[in-house]
Formats: structure tokens, C-alpha cells, sequence
């Protein structure tokens, strides 16, 4: 067990040498099919996900907001626990006065092998189409600075429109899944990991609104890694997590934890009983943010709310307030139904 602890924790120290562009959420575990096409159908039989997140109210008069839904299945699930894994998502972001709006849907496909009872390998690919357009119109442009104050009538040698423009985006990934123990009442040593690495943007898609071909989207590196240990003979289970992303020369890294307290447990017989489950943690965005995050789960739903704290050199603007964010989750099986975490398997 000492082996597999240094294995999820490693990657965390590592990234910290290193110095994203893309959207992202907070709440990164519950982003699955954004971390990594690989994800698709491991460690459940059906997940579908909400997020919303808006953002830097107290710096820009037009927030950013940003919308994720997504949805994943195990499919061709034999005895063995090999399977195939399909999932779909969609994400719209808008951001600023000029309304840049990027839109994005993807198909992931993964292959998933079951190694023994307790591990499970996973490789996936995403292929995806986007859409960028903006409104120029509500920019002011250096050119139109006459020396002495700005006017707007004066000419911005910018185009009178930015045409907007559609991509091909190609991603791929692997993870790891580790289940053992049990989830009893009687016992609560159950524990899972789940780590995994990808690389988004390989085909490194033109992406300019000049139309310029050799102005292209940077390949993101993606590590990731969560986990799930529950505290024995307690209704106490421990969810450490990190996610570190590198993509052209800046980088996003957060760790964090989770603890989550069981109420009850669900009836092995009836359906009249059903458990629930209240989780407290708090995140840290290397030199951005602090992001504390509440969630409650109940029978197969799950909804959460997190908050980023600004604590970058821009609180002198945004006097620490950055964006809140809420996600909600249904997943089955239901994951309080499990007597044992090798049924993920």
C-alpha cells in the first residue's frame, strides 16, 4: 500500500518545477471527460455531469461563464470486468466585453482492461469540433489613442468583423484504477485510486481569428489523480486529489482534499433506506486561488459548489473574489449501494 501512496502522490511534486490556456474548472474531479478521454466508463457503469462556473465579476463588467454537461458509459462489460467506455461531452465558454464565445463538443472512446480483481488499465482517444467567434465592435484598440485621450471614431486597422472559425481537436490518455476493501458500515477500509495522464490538442489545430494557419492551438499535458480511503470503522472517508496541466509555457496545478462524512447506509433489501453523505475541502490553485468546496450526495445524485478565492497580485482588482462554480453528478451504480469497492471492477 506504501508503494501505490508514493505513486499518487508523486506526480504532484514533480509538476511543481514546471511553468494553461484552455478553460477549466475548480471542481476537477468532477470534470472526468475534460481531464481525459481514457476516463470514459472507468469506475462506473453510468455518469452524467452539469458544471457551471462564472467568474471575475468584480474585475470585467461582462463575467466569464463557462458551462460543461457531459455523460460516460461502460459498455460490453463481460464477468472479466474488460469493457469498452463511451462518453460524450459539450462545453460553451463566453468570456468578456467582446463576447468571445468558444464552443466545443467531443466523443471519447476507451478501452478498458481488467489486469486482476483489483486493477483496471484504460486507453482512450477523443476526437472533437469547436467553434470561436467574438464581437469586435466592443474593444478599444491602441490606434485609437490620438496622443492625447482616447477616441473612438478613429480607425482600429483591425477587421470590421472577426470571422468566426471551426477546429478539429484530437486528444488521448491512460489511466489506472485500483479498488480494494469494503464499503460497510462494519468495516469502511475501502479504497480506490484513480490516476491518469493525457495529452490534449495533438493535432495542434489552427486557431487564429486572422486566419492565420501558423497561429495553432498548443498541445496541453494533462496528470490527474484521485482518490478514495475510507477511514476504518468510521463514517469517514478521505478524497485526496491533484490535477496539473502544462501547456505552452504556463501551467495550472491544484491538490486538495476532500472529507466526507456517511450518513446511514443504504438497505441491502429494501429500497426504502437510502444513504447520504456530506463533504468539506479545500484546494489550493498554485499562485491563484484558494478554493474551498462543499458537496452532498445522496443515493445516486451528487451536487457541489466550490468558490475560488483570489490570492494572485491581481486582488488589488478583484479584492480576492473570483468565480463560483456548482456541478452536479448522477452516477450508477449507486456508489453507497457498494458492499464491496471491487464491484467498480
Amino acid at each position: 500500500m506504501k508503494l501505490k501512496n508514493i505513486f499518487f502522490i508523486l506526480p504532484i511534486f514533480g509538476a511543481l518545477t514546471l511553468s494553461a490556456q484552455d478553460i477549466h474548472f475548480s471542481q476537477t474531479t468532477e470534470t472526468p471527460l475534460l481531464l481525459n478521454p481514457s476516463q470514459a466508463g472507468l469506475g462506473s457503469d453510468v455518469r452524467a455531469y452539469v458544471n457551471y462556473k462564472d467568474q471575475w465579476r468584480s474585475v470585467v463588467s461582462a463575467p466569464y461563464k463557462t458551462i460543461n454537461a457531459s455523460v460516460d458509459f461502460a459498455v460490453l462489460k463481460g464477468s472479466s470486468g474488460t469493457h469498452l467506455g463511451v462518453g460524450v461531452d459539450l462545453f460553451n465558454d463566453k468570456a468578456g466585453d467582446a463576447n468571445m464565445v468558444t464552443s466545443v463538443g467531443q466523443l471519447h472512446i476507451a478501452g478498458i482492461v481488467a489486469l486482476n480483481s483489483s486493477n483496471l488499465l484504460s486507453i482512450g482517444l477523443s476526437t472533437g469540433y469547436g467553434q470561436r467567434s467574438m464581437n469586435g465592435s466592443a474593444l478599444s484598440w491602441g490606434t485609437q489613442y490620438d496622443g492625447q485621450q482616447y477616441n473612438p471614431v478613429l480607425p482600429t486597422g483591425e477587421p470590421a468583423d472577426f470571422a468566426s472559425f471551426g477546429f478539429l481537436d484530437i486528444g488521448a490518455g491512460a489511466s489506472w484504477f485500483f479498488a480494494a476493501g469494503n464499503s460497510t458500515m462494519s468495516s469502511k477500509d475501502a479504497k480506490v485510486f484513480n490516476i491518469g495522464f493525457s495529452v490534449q490538442h495533438l493535432n495542434k489545430p489552427a486557431y487564429s481569428f486572422y486566419g492565420q494557419s501558423d497561429k495553432r492551438l498548443p498541445m496541453k499535458i494533462v496528470a490527474h489523480g484521485n482518490a478514495s480511503i475510507g477511514l476504518k470503522n468510521t463514517n469517514l472517508i478521505m478524497e485526496p486529489s491533484y490535477f496539473v496541466a502544462i501547456q505552452a509555457g504556463h501551467h495550472e496545478i491544484i491538490p486538495g482534499v476532500m472529507m466526507k462524512y456517511i450518513f446511514g447506509q443504504t438497505s441491502l433489501y429494501t429500497d426504502r433506506k437510502k444513504s447520504s453523505a456530506l463533504s468539506y475541502g479545500l484546494f489550493f490553485r498554485v499562485n491563484d486561488a484558494i478554493v474551498p468546496m462543499l458537496r452532498y450526495e445522496y443515493s445516486y445524485y451528487s451536487i457541489a459548489a466550490s468558490y475560488d478565492i483570489n490570492v494572485s497580485g491581481l486582488t488589488a482588482a478583484s479584492r480576492a473574489r473570483g468565480g463560483f462554480e456548482i456541478s452536479l453528478r448522477y452516477m450508477v451504480p449507486n456508489p453507497f449501494g457498494q458492499k464491496s469497492s471491487r464491484s467498480l471492477i
